[in-house]
């Protein structure tokens, strides 16, 4: 082997896209962010607003109110501490984005505030998780219980936007508007057509039949397998998703099911004869109706943000029993990284210890959202976790998507508990490697020497495919680091490594599902699991810290990844390719090594 020694033969090398990635994004939005970087210090200098940003005031209404609040495109787990999103909002005069944590306890604190009168929402543009999306429709729900009402108003609703509408009291539509209740799709955008003119294929090791992750790289259409298993899953979903809308807006499941199907509700005034809306009304018409149903002056009515309103809100009382809620967002990398944006296991296990080692945290709760990554930080990462468990208990809440990589970490622990319409499972494992030998060899005219001491020292080379050896060594190692997953799996959820290695192969699951087949515990979001936690340590009176800790809005304002983020929006700008797309091509060059990894490009609709 050569002097890097054994891991050379695991590391999913892509120098070639890294730096080409690396070049592109720059080349795109460069000039787009320096534009953006002057006119934001521009706006420090000139509109003060910097002596507003990351001010932790708890907003405290004084008058009688009515919340407004507005759910647009994703919904990250916490609300962003970005001063570079603050400011551009400001800019545009609408509201910042906000987190789940935010929705959930703003919410939950306007229940018994006497001076919240009701909440006036549009979700309507919500392009966010499943199992987010089932968190603030429960969290509506429990807000009704108060007695005060909730109106959603939207010109253009999403599947999701009306799935979570559909917990209201009312649902007002625009009568210009339009309604996406047409079923559900799963898309993937396949890549190999791209490296085929690039001159770039590749070799695939994998175990598992259901793992298809490598299929974007290698196929330009779905195999059969990878089709019939997210029909399943996606079928399960909407089912699922379907059964709630029903029950919400008393409709028989089997037409509504022929409603969604045959997309029949897609403009307003067919989804007002069918039941799905309320009313048509323009959104000043939909804001007095509210305002009069909660004995307010339309005219004088205080309309107040609930991103304000909800900024810190805490619902628990101060107690000096803590529960730990760490939250593990991302792909999951190897060493340190940006715990907003991803995994990395020296991070992560950093957090652990510090929540193991606080005497005042009777539990702790892990929040995992994340398609998975690197088998060997997974297994890291695993590894604390189980030596956590002997100290205080350790609970798991899955969030939209906790699979391969992310359900390995989390199979571990004591409890899992997950949303019905969460997408886990996924236990498998690949590894992908380049051949380059026609871009770099016939298209560039490079040439690769080596000096080799041993039959396989050489390792991997861009510029030619492995001959058999190392093709079967390579082989072995994957299928070991299968096993250690059936194995490790077999150890958390207590079953046997032959019933595991039945619900493996890569298998993609809905929480329904997966609960029917033992693979997690019970039904529930993140409160559900907090309250798991508090029992299990028999804690009654607590309150809940949240890890790791958001930077100040200062350290962020210089914080490379922050940069990073504006930049992509400023490449997606200039390129005219979506954001997410920008941001699947330069994951490319953090893949090293075997990946419990989701396949790429996956969006539900």
């Amino acid at each position: 082997m050569t002097h890097n020694g054994k891991s050379a033969w695991i590391i999913f090398v892509f120098l070639f896209m890294k730096t080409f990635v690396k070049y592109l994004i720059t080349l795109l939005g460069g000039f787009a962010l320096g534009i953006i970087s002057i006119a934001l210090v521009f706006g420090f200098l000139v509109s003060g607003l910097s002596s507003k940003i990351g001010s932790n005031e708890n907003a405290a209404l004084t008058e009688a109110s009515i919340l407004n609040l507005t759910i647009v495109g994703d919904v990250q787990e916490r609300t962003p501490n970005n001063p570079l999103n603050e400011l551009l909002s400001a800019g545009r005069e609408s509201e910042p984005s906000i987190g789940l944590n935010d929705i959930i306890n703003g919410l939950k604190k306007a229940e018994s505030d006497n001076n919240v009168k009701g909440v006036y929402l549009d979700c309507g543009g919500y392009a966010g998780g499943m199992a987010t999306a089932e968190e603030i429709r429960n969290a509506i729900l429990n807000f009704r219980k108060s007695g005060k009402p909730v109106v959603a108003y939207s010109g253009l609703f999403s599947e999701m936007g009306y799935y979570i509408a559909s917990a209201c009291d009312k649902i007002i539509c625009n009568p210009k508007g339009m309604l996406e209740i047409d079923g559900i799709s799963s898309k993937f955008v396949m890549y190999k057509g791209l490296f085929d003119k690039l001159g770039v294929d590749f070799q695939v090791f994998r175990v598992g039949k259901f793992k298809s992750a490598v299929e974007p790289f290698i196929q330009n259409k779905m195999s059969e397998e990878n089709r019939f298993q997210v029909t399943q899953y996606i079928t399960s979903l909407y089912k699922y998703q379907m059964e709630q809308v029903a029950n919400s807006r008393k409709l028989p499941m089997d037409s509504l099911w022929a409603i969604a199907m045959d997309a029949k509700a897609q403009m307003p005034k067919d989804a007002l004869a069918l039941r799905l809306i309320d009313a048509m009304k323009y959104e000043t018409e939909a804001k007095s109706d509210l305002a009069k149903s909660c004995k307010l002056n339309p005219e004088k009515a205080n309309w107040y943000a609930f991103g304000k309103y909800a900024k810190d809100a805490d619902p628990y009382e101060y107690s000096e029993n803590k529960i730990a809620v760490i939250y593990a967002v991302g792909d999951i990398l190897p060493g340190k990284q940006n715990p907003e944006e991803q995994i990395g296991s020296t991070s992560f296990i950093k957090t652990l210890h510090k929540a193991q080692n606080d005497p005042d945290i009777k539990a702790i709760v892990i929040r995992i959202n994340s398609p998975g990554g690197s088998a060997y930080a997974s297994d890291e990462m695993a590894h604390e976790i189980i030596a956590c468990k002997k100290v205080k208990p350790v609970i798991v809440s899955f969030g939209d998507v906790s699979a391969s990589g992310g359900y390995y970490m989390g199979c571990v622990a004591d409890s899992i508990f997950a949303l019905p319409n969460t997408i886990t499972g996924s236990i498998g494992v690949f590894a992908l490697l380049p051949n380059t030998q026609q871009l770099f060899g016939e298209k560039l005219g490079l040439n690769y020497e080596t000096v080799d001491l041993g039959s396989v020292s050489a390792g991997w080379r861009p510029d030619r495919e492995l001959n058999e050896k190392e093709k079967a060594m390579m082989q072995n190692m994957i299928n070991s680091i299968y096993d250690d997953f059936i194995t490790t799996v077999a150890m958390g959820r207590k079953m046997s490594k032959e019933r595991v290695a039945e619900l493996a192969e890569g298998r993609v699951y809905s929480a329904v599902d997966a609960k029917a087949v033992g693979l997690i515990d019970d039904f529930g979001g993140l409160n559900r699991a907090i309250v798991s936690a508090a029992r299990k340590s028999k804690t009654k009176e607590y309150r809940v810290v949240s890890f790791p800790e958001q930077q100040d809005w200062f350290s962020q304002l210089f914080n490379q990844e922050e940069i990073a983020k504006t930049q992509w929006s400023a490449a997606a700008k200039s390129s005219g390719l979506p954001i997410e797309t920008i941001k699947e091509a330069q994951k490319i060059q953090y893949l090293q090594g075997p990946q419990y990894l989701l396949p790429w490009s996956v969006k539900m609709h």
